[in-house]
């Protein structure tokens, strides 16, 4: 892969528009927690876990290690989100219909079944052209 498609596939990824499957989906929400866990372990690490005035972690660095930790968890939430709107969209839907995870229990079960067990639609949408990528399974799973 060279240089322009990886950042090609890097700016895709911060983009609202387009559509992704549910492979894609999945991977990237999978990575998005992966490196939101490894970079909270790490920021711990050296913030000192609590302990600031142990590890020297004081006054300026203190501030930067706090920005650091903000910056990282908005970027992986807009990560997230972006991942769900496109897949909202290869579902032909508004990435509005995101509110709808919003309620407890009944909200999540919609996000899991809507985004991850239903596939997309199979022609062209106000949103794009089907993906062409392989899916995670060829057959939809709810019906």
């Amino acid at each position: 892969m060279s240089a322009g498609n990886l950042m090609m596939n890097v700016s895709q990824l911060y983009s609202l528009k387009g559509r992704i499957g549910r492979r894609e989906f999945v991977l990237t929400q999978i990575g998005v927690f992966m490196g939101a866990y490894f970079g909270t372990f790490l920021l711990i690490v050296i913030g000192g876990a609590g302990y600031a005035s142990m590890t020297g972690v004081r006054g300026v660095w203190e501030a930067v290690v706090n920005t650091i930790g903000v910056l990282s968890v908005l970027n992986a939430l807009w990560l997230s989100l972006a991942a769900a709107v496109k897949r909202c969209h290869d579902r032909g839907l508004s990435g509005w219909m995101l509110l709808f995870a919003m309620p407890p229990v009944i909200g999540q079960l919609w996000l899991f079944l809507s985004l991850v067990a239903s596939r997309g639609v199979d022609r062209g949408n106000a949103y794009g052209s089907p993906v062409s990528a392989a899916d995670l399974s060829p057959t939809p799973v709810v019906a």
